[in-house]
């Protein structure tokens, strides 16, 4: 009996380190990652280095279960602070069935735009299963469509995304796949553009540089693991 009791005692010593490191893993760097050079852009407590697009105190937007969550009610989008050149960016998100959100970069703030998507491109976010459309998840959203071998988690699960831009070439990735990329300026993407609702708009990703932005369309959304690495 004594010695079952230490066995048992061992076995719960041995898995509590790797839970309680799994519980500090998250939003937070890897000593490879950080010799990289990515930075976190959310420490999973607050909303430090975030604000209200077009504002200051985000509405709408708090944090819930150690990521940053939306409650879909009226309120402003929720941008960085700083605004990037070229990046590699890697985020974690989940939604309902059908909730909408998206991932906005290059973004420019000022009177004369009043919405994130005027200045940049958006990278779709959105609850579904099976769709590989121009605005479904992963995709540059109504330009370019993601590829059919994408997989999407179910909603309420959580699903990785990446995007990275770097002299004009811009990737998307959904669950750890290349689901896109293009090359901003080629015929191939003013083709695009001007068959998409930007076919009017002189400022769409003209901006070398630019804010990210998580998007409020009327749904709940949550963000977590949220990192970037400046490639310029």
């Amino acid at each position: 009996m004594i010695v079952m009791k230490t066995t048992i005692i061992y076995v719960i010593f041995l898995f509590l380190p790797v839970s309680i490191f799994a519980q500090e893993a998250e939003n937070s760097l890897t000593p490879e990652e950080f010799e990289q050079g990515w930075e976190l852009l959310f420490d999973g407590k607050t909303l430090t280095g975030w604000k209200a697009y077009n504002g200051d105190i985000p509405k709408s937007w708090s944090v819930k279960d150690n990521a940053i969550y939306c409650d879909g009610k009226k309120g402003n989008d929720l941008m960085t602070v700083d605004a990037f050149e070229d990046f590699d960016f890697t985020f974690m998100w989940k939604i309902p069935n059908k909730g909408n959100s998206g991932v906005i970069y290059r973004v420019r703030e000022g009177e004369q735009w009043r919405q994130p998507y005027q200045t940049g491109a958006e990278y779709q976010v959105f609850g579904e299963n099976e769709n590989f459309s121009k605005t479904s998840v992963g995709s540059l959203y109504d330009v370019y469509p993601p590829s059919t071998e994408k997989m999407v988690n179910p909603a309420m699960e959580w699903n990785s995304g990446r995007i990275r831009i770097s002299n004009g070439m811009i990737t998307h990735w959904v669950n750890g796949m290349i689901v896109l990329q293009c090359q901003i300026g080629t015929d191939d993407w003013k083709a695009k553009v001007a068959d998409s609702k930007w076919k009017d708009n002189p400022f769409f990703m003209k901006s070398s540089f630019g804010h990210i932005d998580f998007q409020n369309h009327g749904s709940e959304v949550w963000y977590k693991n949220i990192k970037i690495r400046r490639l310029k």
